[in-house]
């Protein structure tokens, strides 16, 4: 790659993806490190927060939960990495990472994903990019935490629902891993709150009249 192709942020955003990293990661011919496919059922602990852990983890499928004490913290699903930001000092983790689906991930020793990053010219601009998305993702969150408790929830749903969900002509159909108690959680609103917002979004029309299960139309929310 051309040297000032690096400072490119659009050539580092996809050249240094997830999916680029787990190819490299499983690649061969230079600095070969060993992997382990790892199954997990629904609420397994994959690591606990305060403890050192010596893996990094590529998610092949399924749906994580990272928890901070009793407050969850973020999601991670399908090609999303855990535990990349404490490669460097592989410092006591800050969360709990569980597996709210049955999923599958590919574990490798951060001490040798560091040595093969290492290794190769460009390989540290996977951690720059970790990092970057890491940010976005706080501002986000911060701006997401500010706005009102009924727009809180619906800028959240959509945002469930465009990620780990199915999208449809008309709806965007969440996964019912994603309760209306772990939206309450998240949002740091009371569950109250979020129960009584969600019999007024479906008076709306906004929300699906479905019981178990959350489903966004589309045309009411304005996502089509």
């Amino acid at each position: 790659m051309p040297y000032l192709d690096l400072f490119d942020k659009d050539v580092v955003g996809e050249r240094f993806s997830s999916n680029h990293l787990f190819n490299l990661l499983q690649e061969k011919d230079i600095y070969e490190i060993e992997s382990e496919k790892i199954q997990l059922a629904r609420h397994e602990i994959l690591f606990y927060e305060n403890k050192v852990h010596d893996y990094m983890y590529i998610i092949e499928s399924g749906i994580f939960g990272a928890w901070r004490g009793s407050h969850i913290m973020s999601f991670v699903g399908q090609d999303g990495f855990i535990g990349l930001d404490s490669i460097l000092g592989n410092d006591p983790s800050f969360l709990t990472v569980v597996a709210l689906t049955k999923a599958v991930v590919w574990r490798f020793s951060k001490e040798e994903v560091m040595r093969k990053l290492m290794y190769m010219q460009e390989g540290l601009f996977f951690l720059y990019n970790d990092m970057k998305r890491t940010n976005e993702y706080l501002i986000n969150r911060s701006i997401l935490q500010v706005t009102d408790a009924k727009e809180r929830i619906k800028i959240f749903m959509i945002q469930l629902g465009k990620t780990y969900g199915v999208e449809k002509q008309d709806q965007i159909i969440l996964p019912k891993i994603f309760t209306k108690k772990i939206i309450s959680n998240y949002l740091n609103l009371t569950s109250t709150t979020v129960y009584y917002i969600c019999k007024e979004l479906i008076k709306e029309g906004f929300l699906e009249p479905i019981s178990y299960q959350l489903i966004v139309n589309k045309m009411s929310a304005g996502t089509n």
